[in-house]
């Protein structure tokens, strides 16, 4: 890129998509609703971001890079909370760790964004067994038809992180029809 050649996205818009903490920063800034979200910043930092946090158990607590679901873990404790990132911290101890609240949803969508334009989009239903939805643990796709507000909240996130094409996922909220996504 810095040498002339033309790429579809630029560096900083893989360096957001790649970083689910700094994605969080940038979509908090672009006022795109998020889970509640908080960063780990210690081995012994857990219970500190839980409580943070203010949500109830289960939680979700993933790595901060990582994709098809790897890393992303279903905490159903606080003990199971410690042991997690005390575990993860010993195995790298540079290691950025994210702390979400849970939204139990039978499925998640992912939207395709290209130019600015919806080319389409797919439900991931949850695995049976899992709370995943990635199509690469398992779940298997069907299409979808989005809202007005779905597609606006997809644009706007595409938008966010510079990007020419981007795969946007998203939580469907409670009522599609009136209320942004997650």
């Amino acid at each position: 890129e810095a040498s002339g050649f033309k790429v579809v996205n630029s560096v900083l818009c893989n360096e957001i998509c790649n970083d689910k903490w700094y994605n969080q920063i940038v979509f908090q800034q672009n006022n795109i609703q998020t889970p509640n979200t908080v960063l780990i910043r210690h081995s012994e930092g857990g219970v500190f971001a839980a409580e943070k946090l203010n949500a109830k158990y289960p939680l979700i607590l993933k790595t901060s890079i990582g994709s098809r679901g790897v890393g992303v873990m279903f905490v159903e404790s606080e003990r199971a909370l410690v042991g997690i990132v005390q575990l993860l911290y010993r195995e790298d101890p540079y290691v950025d760790i994210l702390l979400q609240e849970y939204i139990n949803v039978d499925y998640d969508v992912r939207v395709i964004v290209v130019a600015g334009q919806v080319l389409g989009a797919m439900k991931r239903p949850k695995i049976k067994g899992d709370f995943r939805s990635n199509v690469s643990q398992g779940s298997e796709p069907v299409k979808i038809d989005l809202t007005e507000v779905e597609i606006t909240e997809c644009l706007k996130a595409a938008k966010a992180v510079g990007g020419l094409w981007t795969a946007v996922d998203f939580i469907p909220s409670k009522n599609r029809e009136k209320e942004p996504p997650y």
